[in-house]
């Protein structure tokens, strides 16, 4: 225990001064919202792969294959399937200098969308980043004792505080090391606790066959598979967390290879943290899924390790909540608020998105401190932000957006049916909003072609397009 305090405190000390050198670096409001766009190759992977390692990620995947095995690693695998989708539409995200994904979907549908979808993400975001600063408070409660809301609070209050000093340029700067921190701690983890179990032959003795089924399992079937696929993957082409990482990037090259780095990351370390979940399962069969990895974590590994391990847990959690947060705030100052930051002027624009960063991790502890378990909350924010936006900006990202009035009524549409599918556990329901919204967008496409060949040529939508320009919004 006290090496991981005298770990925690050096951690702690590293985070706060990145957050301070961050506030030194930052000079316009392009700096702090995207890293003045100017990140390279390594930098935009990096923070990629961190921000997708959240708690979700870890814990909760390891939870999942403690509950069902091998097949438990979709839950990242179909993030790595909508990362290769995203590669082929980097141009697409890139080619409007915009410092949010609401701003590109009011580039293409114009002011009304820009709002729905502000309202949409803020709330789902909330719920995201409060999921992550619960995990971490949890773990601290669970390695250190004591109470798990003080834990929360000293938890959040580190990730606010270095994301409101330096915004974005704090964010991608903390994201290698804790990147770095999360794939030693995961890679030391499964390796002792493989050695705990006697290697594969053990595991494979301890647990039965259906633990080994991949790619479906008894507990995983075809049409669980494709619902995590629409529901989780698609945020992976079209969430706010993924664009803003090719929105920070220097150039196209930059964030392609960018996307194909964190898919390189991403998919071998599914694969590690299902292992992990499954010699939980094997060495502490009673235990809670969610607590399976950081009871391994403490349980096999030597002191100095499992200190390392407990820290990349945390590392873990914190780089997937800044990015989120930051997120949630420029959403809250840009999209929802509707600030003027160039009317603001830099200094003023600055300390205004300090403060508004300042309050939207507040209120997303306090949400962390009342949500439920890791991988139900985040479900439910996915189900709603993907039911109702990711067919109007897949439509934008492909070129082929709606007539601003669709894209307003499938978001609607499409989120209500997914929400009210996740609060009924109907999976049908929900899978219905996603069909809703396809086919506003088709119906829509075959409209629009028959004004045009009637000469009535109806433009698209209010924007020019994915190919348009115009100054940051």
């Amino acid at each position: 225990m006290t090496i991981f305090r005298v770990l925690l405190a050096a951690y702690a000390l590293l985070m706060a001064v990145i957050g301070v050198l961050g506030l030194r670096r930052v000079r316009t409001v392009d700096d702090y919202l995207v890293a003045g766009r100017r990140s390279r190759t390594l930098h935009v992977g990096g923070s990629l792969a961190a921000t997708i390692l959240g708690a979700s990620a870890t814990l909760g995947l390891a939870g999942l294959a403690f509950r069902r095995g091998l097949s438990g690693s979709w839950w990242l695998l179909v993030g790595a399937l909508g990362l290769t989708a995203l590669l082929f539409l980097v141009r697409a995200a890139r080619v409007q200098p915009v410092y949010s994904l609401p701003g590109l979907l009011g580039r293409w549908y114009g002011p009304a969308m820009r709002r729905v979808a502000a309202a949409f993400i803020a709330v789902a975001w909330l719920a995201i980043v409060g999921a992550q600063v619960s995990a971490s408070g949890r773990i601290l409660a669970a390695f250190l004792g004591g109470h798990y809301p003080a834990w929360t609070l000293a938890a959040g209050g580190l990730f606010i505080l270095y994301t409101v000093l330096g915004g974005q340029v704090s964010v991608i700067g903390t994201d290698l090391p804790q990147l770095l921190f999360v794939v030693i701690g995961l890679a030391g983890s499964a390796l002792f606790g493989l050695r705990a179990v006697h290697g594969i032959a053990g595991l494979r003795a301890a647990l039965e066959p259906g633990f080994f089924s991949f790619p479906l399992s008894q507990g995983f079937s075809t049409t669980d598979l494709g619902l995590l696929a629409l529901v989780v993957g698609s945020t992976y082409v079209t969430g706010p967390d993924m664009l803003s990482r090719l929105f920070c990037s220097r150039d196209e090259a930059s964030a392609r290879r960018g996307v194909a780095l964190s898919i390189a990351v991403v998919v071998p370390l599914a694969f590690l943290i299902a292992l992990i979940g499954m010699v939980a399962r094997a060495l502490y069969p009673g235990v809670a899924p969610e607590a399976a990895l950081p009871l391994l974590m403490k349980g096999t590994l030597p002191p100095l390790l499992a200190g390392l391990a407990m820290l990349a847990l945390l590392s873990a959690f914190l780089s997937s909540a800044d990015t989120t947060l930051l997120t949630l705030a420029t959403v809250a100052a840009v999209d929802l608020a509707g600030l003027d930051l160039k009317r603001l002027g830099a200094r003023r624009s600055l300390w205004v998105l300090r403060g508004i960063t300042a309050a939207a991790g507040a209120a997303a502890v306090l949400v962390g401190l009342f949500s439920g378990g890791i991988i139900p909350s985040l479900l439910l924010a996915y189900t709603v932000f993907s039911g109702g936006l990711a067919v109007p900006i897949l439509a934008g990202l492909v070129g082929k957006p709606m007539r601003a009035p669709a894209a307003v009524g499938a978001a609607i549409a499409g989120g209500a049916l997914a929400l009210a599918g996740k609060l009924s556990a109907s999976n049908p329901l929900i899978a219905a909003g996603f069909a809703v919204a396809l086919a506003v967008w088709l119906a829509d496409r075959l409209l629009a072609y028959r004004a045009f060949r009637s000469g009535n040529r109806t433009p698209r939508s209010r924007a020019a397009g994915p190919g348009g320009r115009g100054r940051p919004g």
